[in-house]
């Protein structure tokens, strides 16, 4: 909404005739507004003027934070909030507690909650777990979204009744069966976004999966977990042994992220055919030391020839750089390549050019604590790459001595005419002025 001021005199606006652009807005849109605020501000602001006195009421959603059973104000604002809303499908409710006891004041609240057949519901604790009622099972049947926290789940009945239920996030849970997160799994037909801290069970199983994440290394001793996803489009395994995951099918795979995975020299041509088959792959610069010990062996795919983006992860010691090289002979029409250093030693072998960055590669981004070395890594690629579109370089920071540095790296030959370089920083450490770099072609902070 434009709204038209007319200037007087100097170009100063009258103040009569200022307006407040806020309150022109329809009352959905102030609604929409204060939903994606906490409860506790969407309350504040109905003190702001009279039109928002009652707005709250209108707000479909509901986000609090206990701090123990004495929040009997925000036990009784989220009872009359129900009450309010008995007749309406809320979007969202959201109940943190800093410290959770059992209690009848906690349960019904939880309960009520689940109840309430809202479309996203996220609860969690920062102390002790959450009981979580069985109605969870039974009484959700619009809940598109479930998040829990450190939480205790009952075993699943075999009725469990989760029709919309779309996108599960579960860390830190308590099962009393070990075989229940199984049975919750299967029992969610539409399930398509599953997120684990650990293998709560031995098999995933779902006929719509499309994405699963491990996140977390919390088990000092492997697992062995079977997955049965025939569409899984995306696999994020953290910390976790590749052989003990057993994959019956994964042919639908299209991105992979395996930072900190930890694979044996023994699994990995297994593990080499699985990530033949996507065209995104993250990786942690661990593999890279395993990859090179097989470069010479014939038993085991030597192309990627679906690779179309790379993330090398903690690349952090002398001969990375050369274990890199060594496998991005492997990906011929790579066209995306992503390196995350951590050290300031990068290696020594800036001869050899695999096939792809000569000439598949289009986009190159480098993230460095340090600059040194910079200049070499961006003049290999430059130098080399014929389809190269864009360079980037992400620093920590910037100091006052690194701009020659980054002049001079602006100022390289290119052998692609149409390659731009970007530098980009969290925070300066300067008072130079950004005319220093002469050459630049794009810069940001």
């Amino acid at each position: 909404m434009t709204l038209e001021k007319k200037p007087v005199g100097d170009g100063r606006i009258r103040e009569e005739e200022e307006e407040d652009i806020i309150n022109q807005l329809p009352d959905c849109l102030l609604c929409e507004i204060l939903f994606n605020l906490p409860t506790k501000d969407v309350v504040k602001a109905s003190l702001l003027c009279r039109r928002w006195r009652d707005l709250w009421q209108s707000v479909l959603g509901l986000d609090l934070e206990f701090n123990g059973s004495t929040d009997f104000d925000k036990y009784g604002f989220f009872n009359r909030f129900i009450d309010v809303n008995s007749d309406v499908c809320l979007q969202r409710i959201k109940l943190q507690y800093v410290r959770y006891e059992e209690n009848s004041y906690n349960e019904t609240t939880i309960d009520t909650a689940i109840k309430q057949k809202t479309r996203h519901l996220d609860v969690g604790s920062r102390s002790h777990r959450i009981r979580i009622p069985p109605t969870i099972y039974t009484s959700c049947e619009r809940l598109v979204s479930l998040k829990l926290y450190r939480a205790i789940l009952a075993t699943p009945p075999k009725s469990v009744s989760l029709p919309c239920l779309k996108i599960m996030d579960l860390q830190q849970i308590a099962l009393f069966d070990r075989l229940a997160m199984d049975m919750l799994i299967s029992l969610c037909p539409v399930l398509e976004t599953l997120t684990l801290d650990m293998l709560y069970g031995v098999k995933v199983s779902s006929p719509s999966l499309l994405s699963f994440c491990l996140i977390k290394r919390v088990c000092q001793i492997p697992q062995v977990m079977q997955l049965q996803t025939p569409r899984l489009k995306y696999l994020k395994l953290y910390g976790h042994h590749a052989e003990k995951i057993i994959m019956n099918d994964l042919s639908s795979i299209v991105k992979l992220d395996l930072v900190g995975l930890i694979i044996s020299c023994e699994s990995y041509p297994n593990f080499l055919t699985l990530i033949s088959r996507v065209r995104d792959l993250t990786i942690s610069a661990d593999i890279l030391a395993v990859n090179r010990k097989f470069s010479k062996s014939e038993s085991i795919p030597q192309k990627l020839h679906k690779l179309s983006v790379l993330s090398v992860k903690a690349i952090n010691g002398f001969g990375f750089w050369e274990h890199l090289l060594v496998f991005l002979e492997k990906c011929p029409n790579l066209k995306t390549l992503v390196m995350e250093f951590q050290d300031n030693h990068y290696g020594l072998n800036f001869f050899d050019v695999p096939r792809c960055v000569l000439s598949s590669l289009e986009f190159v981004e480098v993230r460095a604590k340090h600059k040194a070395d910079m200049v070499k890594i961006g003049s290999y690629f430059m130098a080399n790459s014929t389809a190269l579109k864009k360079f980037t370089l992400r620093l920590d920071q910037i100091e006052e001595e690194h701009f020659l540095i980054l002049n001079e790296l602006f100022a390289l030959p290119r052998q692609s005419m149409g390659c731009e370089v970007f530098v980009r920083c969290r925070a300066f450490v300067t008072c130079k002025p950004f005319s220093l770099f002469t050459y630049a072609d794009g810069f940001s902070g």
